[in-house]
């Protein structure tokens, strides 16, 4: 097998459909090529043009062999066309979009005279002139019958049917190793090349991209499982709608939302938590025939024997709302209308799921797949749930960090500049929740201190980290969360699961929280991920 770099493609690559044909292209180099060859992928270049002014560019794939010489390669996937009227490229998807694309053959050929000069830099490149070549791979467009192509030679490209039959001979014919008396690069040379375009590119990827590859794998999992769910939701006029954390209930209660409202329903989207409420405002947009506020505000309004009623009423947390506000909520239905609950049995205080499917007279449906958490976090928060049985399909992601230490501002400080300095993650994905007032607001002062905006779950500001309550929390998400443990908070089932459930794809939990039931939790997860 050949000396890949990377060895193997990142999550963020490999899960990225834009760049299907380069994964083809890599998986088949791997395959197809002994431990003599070494592939690089991706290499970006930059240089100085005639003029003196910046270029920037990079090669698809530079393969080199030691004897017979270095090659730099051009992927194009879907359907490439050249317009020779216009002189102008374009490839066609599978979805039929048609992409404006660079000519490969110039891009190809800019790489291999940028990188050679960066080669030629290296104490290990040979004095003598090294065989070179370069070439476009067209993986799924079939050769033409006859010609030249956009005026260069035919021998430039390698077809699908070629690249799936006869890729190593081509390989071979580009460096032309019959007739062309160049020199391979040789061992040392292929070390300066080493050196050149993989050394600094062995680097790990970066955090951020690795977090997005994660969420993006999830948003792919949660379109169909919606779909499904809605279907069932649909069909029935009163429904509880239970799940776990992560399950899409809030997703899933604003698709509802937006869908009633476009089939000209007047809509009521409400919830307890404030914070949350400004989130559902954001999802859902401005629309007259949508009302979307708190529990607390839609009750003042039937106290204050303001009549509002509505075709399709919706509660998100359903399992925070009192007891007694139920029936006061059952008025502002028309008859006949409809009435969605969305409820979390491991976070319910005043009545079980059950009793509340009996008081509304409502089917109950049951969400099973955790959409949201990646399999990591998702080990923590099944130890803290009990409510029906949850699987969560999404990637393993990042492991669960535990930091344990009594220095617990000091520690937040420096993980959160480490992640927006170093790992270069947005501070807005970032949410710090803590039970403790203290924790809040001395980690706020530092942060500021440390030139770092931080902000509340209710504005949720660009470019500035969350700091709040892990109540104020609730129903919420971040990409990453960074919980501040306290023994008390850490004791409590529900504040643990809430607080450990809010991030997608890295969860950092920092205190002394030695002996309680969040301890266990993240014990048997490290068990579970070894």
């Amino acid at each position: 097998m050949a000396m890949l770099w990377p060895r193997e493609l990142p999550t963020w690559v490999a899960q990225d459909p834009r760049r299907a044909a380069e994964i083809q292209v890599f998986n088949r180099l791997r395959d197809l090529l002994n431990d003599e060859w070494s592939v690089y992928y991706s290499r970006p270049w930059w240089g100085l043009s005639n003029s003196g002014g910046e270029v920037d560019g990079e090669a698809d794939f530079v393969l080199a062999h030691p004897h017979f010489g270095v090659l730099f390669i051009e992927v194009k996937g879907g359907q490439v066309t050249y317009e020779s009227s216009t002189s102008k490229w374009t490839s066609r998807d599978r979805f039929g979009v048609v992409h404006r694309i660079k000519d490969p053959v110039q891009q190809a050929l800019k790489s291999k005279h940028i990188l050679l000069k960066k080669f030629q830099n290296h104490v290990g490149w040979p004095t003598r002139r090294v065989r070179l070549g370069h070439g476009v791979l067209l993986t799924d467009s079939d050769a033409p019958q006859q010609g030249l192509i956009a005026g260069y030679e035919r021998e430039l490209f390698c077809f699908a049917t070629q690249f799936r039959d006869g890729l190593d001979q081509w390989l071979l014919n580009r460096l032309d190793i019959a007739t062309n008396d160049d020199i391979g690069p040789g061992t040392t040379g292929v070390g300066a090349i080493d050196a050149t375009i993989a050394s600094p590119v062995k680097l790990r990827v970066p955090l951020h991209r690795e977090l997005d590859g994660d969420t993006a794998a999830q948003d792919l999992l949660l379109t169909g499982a919606q779909l499904q769910a809605l279907a069932f939701i649909d069909d029935r006029n009163r429904v509880v709608i239970e799940g776990g954390a992560g399950t899409g209930k809030t997703v899933l209660a604003c698709e509802l939302a937006c869908r009633r409202v476009n089939a000209g329903k007047r809509v009521l989207l409400c919830c307890v938590n404030e914070s949350l409420v400004n989130s559902l405002r954001d999802r859902c947009g401005r629309n007259t025939l949508l009302n979307v506020c708190s529990v607390k505000q839609i009750i003042d309004t039937i106290q204050a024997r303001i009549e509002e009623s509505f075709d399709v009423v919706i509660i998100d947390e359903g399992q925070d709302v009192h007891w007694e506000d139920w029936s006061q909520l059952e008025t502002l239905i028309f008859e006949g209308g409809e009435l969605k609950v969305f409820f979390d049995s491991n976070q319910a205080i005043y009545r079980a799921r059950s009793d509340l499917e009996t008081k509304l007279n409502a089917n109950f449906i049951s969400l099973s797949l955790n959409l949201r958490n990646t399999k990591s976090i998702a080990n923590v928060t099944e130890d803290l749930y009990r409510g029906p049985l949850i699987q969560c399909v999404g990637p393993k992601g990042s492991p669960v960090r535990v930091i344990d230490t009594k220095r617990v501002c000091e520690e937040a400080v420096h993980l959160i500049r480490d992640l927006i300095g170093q790992e270069n993650i947005p501070p807005q994905d970032i949410t710090i929740l803590s039970e403790d007032s203290y924790y809040r607001r001395t980690l706020a002062s530092h942060l500021f201190s440390s030139g770092i905006k931080s902000t509340t779950a209710m504005s949720r500001n660009y470019n500035s980290v969350v700091i709040d309550s892990i109540m104020n929390f609730k129903g919420l998400e971040a990409l990453v969360v960074i919980v501040l443990a306290t023994q008390k908070m850490a004791r409590s089932l529900e504040f643990s699961y809430v607080a450990v459930s809010r991030a997608r794809a890295l969860l950092v939990v920092i205190g002394d929280f030695s002996g309680t039931v969040l301890e266990r939790a993240l014990s048997d997860s490290k068990l579970l991920t070894e």
